[in-house]
């Protein structure tokens, strides 16, 4: 049964049954990944998946249903599920379907190349990428995780008003971590590529840099307690930004999780240089989306922009709450998830000064390339963290010698005023839907505490 066929009898269905408007969302997956362990595979994942959502308005209430399988047989079970649920929910503000918006960016997120390599390259691929990162030095004594795989994802979405979208996106990974051991001491090294050509992919580079991050951990200790000057590189930096993107979403701030809300803008929350964007379309990201769950078109917007706050991140339901538009931000977990807020390519824009020229003028300070206990560690609402870290001391301007079991503590609040610099390597990671990205930062005052 296809997706229009199925759509045609789910709302003929919804209308009889008396929902005052009705939509349905389709989510579909194709994904294949290879794991080599001590040259054999140890994995190997080929899946195919599907399912369709259902939301519609009924006695005044919004109603959720779904199902894995999409066929006339789930459709009756599907409306009656939503119909039930729509008197459990108890909600003040009725979420509202959207008609569609005037026109939707253009972008192209599907490469049909990916599928023309085999299997067996593939296999291939992951068993010499970690042969060759055995290969690089004695000390290596495994590459635990080395796989690579690519992963393909179409969402289309139609209701009673007459939205009708459809988009298809598909992406590459590999990842490589490589252990050695000096001294019976054990340290490990990642590295990460995603792409949209397997063509870009150098293996041996990827296992290279992780080789290298791996042994240059060798030797670490742990450093004074104290306030210091942090450089986070921009993996790090990336996972910052991630863990505390909840405070720019406009339902948090309305339901009193976020110290920001729309009377802040035009406020100054950040340092002068520091612009912080959400857009939809993005072509350093392999996450652009030209529409969001609600059927919103995606936006180019700054969220900061030198400094000063100009919007918060809005679905539908949030944006009718301050009386604004919907940035297109409305993001669903899942078939039978409700209607929530997310970003779609949060970055932070990055400077021309290199990495080497950010920390020229740092006597004493840290540079951060490992965090552990970021969901455990964080307060969202006050935006206070406490994580352990790993990394390397920097000393008159230059990394120095590698650190560890350090704790660092600060404020994500006071992190964006205290930002004194910006790098130039701007790395992306992007997800299924949306992606996230920084440079390397420079920030003042991080406590530090040490052994």
């Amino acid at each position: 049964m296809t997706f229009q066929e199925f759509k045609q009898e789910l709302f003929a269905g919804a209308k009889e049954k008396g929902f005052a408007d009705y939509e349905v969302l389709f989510l579909g997956s194709d994904g294949f990944s290879v794991r080599v362990f001590d040259g054999e595979i140890s994995e190997y994942k080929s899946t195919v998946s599907q399912g369709v959502g259902f939301r519609g308005t009924i006695g005044g209430k919004v109603g959720y249903a779904a199902s894995e399988k999409m066929d006339a047989s789930v459709i009756e079970p599907m409306l009656e599920n939503a119909a039930m649920n729509a008197g459990i929910i108890e909600d003040e503000a009725v979420e509202q379907l959207f008609a569609g918006s005037e026109s939707y960016p253009e972008i192209n997120v599907y490469n049909p190349a990916i599928n023309d390599v085999s299997a067996a390259d593939k296999i291939k691929w992951a068993i010499e990428m970690e042969a060759y990162a055995k290969s690089l030095d004695p000390r290596v004594k495994m590459a635990d995780f080395c796989t690579i795989g690519n992963q393909e994802n179409e969402v289309a979405m139609a209701n009673s008003y007459g939205l009708d979208l459809d988009q298809k996106r598909n992406m590459a990974s590999a990842t490589v971590i490589a252990r050695v051991e000096e001294n019976g001491i054990t340290k490990s090294g990642t590295e990460f590529w995603m792409g949209r050509d397997f063509a870009e992919l150098d293996y041996k580079d990827l296992a290279k840099k992780a080789v290298d991050k791996a042994l240059s951990y060798l030797g670490a200790s742990s450093v004074e307690t104290g306030d210091y000057t942090v450089a986070f590189d921009n993996v790090n930096a990336q996972s910052l930004f991630r863990v505390f993107a909840s405070v720019f979403m406009a339902e948090n701030a309305q339901k009193g999780f976020s110290l920001l809300s729309k009377d802040k803008l035009g406020e100054e929350i950040a340092a002068p240089h520091i612009t912080l964007r959400d857009d939809g379309v993005c072509d350093l990201s392999l996450g652009s989306m030209s529409f969001d769950s609600e059927g919103v078109a995606t936006q180019q917007k700054a969220i900061i922009e030198n400094g000063v706050l100009k919007t918060m991140l809005y679905n539908l339901k949030s944006a009718a709450k301050d009386g604004v538009e919907s940035t297109g931000n409305a993001s669903k977990m899942g078939l039978g998830g409700a209607i929530t807020t997310s970003y779609t390519n949060y970055y932070l824009v990055p400077s021309e000064t290199s990495f080497d020229e950010m920390i020229s003028g740092v006597e004493k300070g840290i540079l951060i390339t490992e965090m552990a206990g970021l969901h455990s560690g964080v307060n969202p609402v006050s935006g206070d963290f406490s994580v352990s870290a790993d990394g390397f001391l920097i000393e008159s301007g230059k990394v120095s010698r590698p650190i560890e079991q350090i704790t660092i503590a600060g404020n994500f609040y006071e992190v964006l005023k205290n930002i004194t610099a910006v790098g130039n390597d701007l790395k992306f990671y992007s997800m299924g839907q949306g992606g996230i990205g920084t440079p390397s930062i420079l920030v003042e005052g991080i406590k530090v505490s040490g052994l």
